[in-house]
């Protein structure tokens, strides 16, 4: 009988190692070869011209850098209708682009061309969508807690529902940023006295756990909201706003909100973008959003609304 067992577990064991064996076999994948391509990318809105950034393709396997082309011919119609050629611009850090002189209206149909010589000619169209609204934003100080980590940081909370009005039955593409304002007084004056003021790049926040599963930071910069968000009829995104502070010479003023009504162009972008880093378990990320007709890259628009909230009186 045991004879037989130790039969049993020895197959069993060889069959383990057959298949971890199996598990461990090398692939070789013969990946195409594809001539270089352009990549665009342009997001735009109306407040701000036409910026695109313009690059070359690489192979899968190259570990050069993109080509960055000091000619090229990119130009942005409206309804079909030639409005403008772009012209070079430089960043701070030196980086070239593209710009133009105009600004997109919301709801128009726009377009871009860009020609650059031995590359074939790419083209994409989107749209900055009508810009949707929020319900008016009132907060209650009675809700606002103050946290003492110690005698010189404190954080304030602050619970911010975020109502849209007249939501969507579909397309329902948002996304928002928060920043504040920190006044740094002279407390020894009575009143105190405002030295002068800061603005923060990005405000922290919190939420459940639901909706933090479906909220992605992108790189706009801005928090891009799941469209699943919004089903079983919710309309409102509620936060529990965060700003440190120093009590002993900081007050905090106001709060910005800017909301941002997207395209579906620039959602399906940067959810794929976002999904890339994605960390759930035997998750696949999802192939980057292509709208680039005859090369790479995304084309798309947006359009905000802006909201501020008074915390100090």
């Amino acid at each position: 009988m045991r004879c037989g067992i130790r039969s049993v577990k020895c197959v069993f064991f060889l069959l383990i190692a057959l298949l971890a064996s199996g598990c461990a076999r090398e692939i070789t994948l013969n990946l195409p070869d594809e001539s270089p391509k352009l990549v665009a990318i342009c997001h735009f809105n109306p407040t701000e011209p036409f910026r695109v950034n313009l690059s070359s393709s690489l192979a899968v396997y190259s570990n050069a850098k993109p080509e960055i082309f000091e000619t090229a011919d990119v130009s942005i119609s409206k309804n079909g209708l030639f409005i403008d050629k772009l012209y070079r611009a430089f960043t701070p850090q030196g980086d070239l682009y593209w710009e133009s002189r105009d600004t997109a209206i919301p709801g128009q149909r726009y377009s871009m061309v860009v020609r650059v010589p031995n590359y074939p000619t790419i083209q994409s169209s989107s749209e900055a969508p009508a810009p949707l609204a929020l319900e008016p934003i009132s907060l209650s100080a009675k809700e606002i807690d103050t946290i003492k980590y110690n005698e010189s940081r404190y954080e304030l909370r602050i619970p911010l529902k975020l109502q849209v009005r007249n939501l969507p039955g579909t397309h329902r593409f948002f996304a928002f940023k928060l920043s504040h304002e920190i006044g740094v007084y002279d407390f020894g004056e009575t009143p105190a006295e405002l030295l002068f003021t800061s603005t923060s790049d990005s405000t922290y926040f919190l939420a459940d756990g639901r909706t933090l599963s479906l909220l992605y930071n992108i790189a706009e910069p801005a928090v891009l909201i799941n469209e699943n968000f919004w089903n079983e009829d919710r309309t409102t995104l509620s936060l529990i706003v965060r700003i440190d502070f120093n009590p002993q010479s900081e007050r905090p003023r106001q709060l910005f909100i800017e909301w941002r009504t997207l395209s579906e162009a620039f959602y399906r972008y940067h959810l794929s973008i976002a999904r890339q880093g994605s960390s759930i378990p035997l998750s696949e990320p999802d192939a980057v959003y292509d709208n680039v007709e005859g090369g790479y890259g995304n084309f798309s628009g947006f359009s905000s609304k802006f909201y501020t909230v008074e915390l100090a009186k």
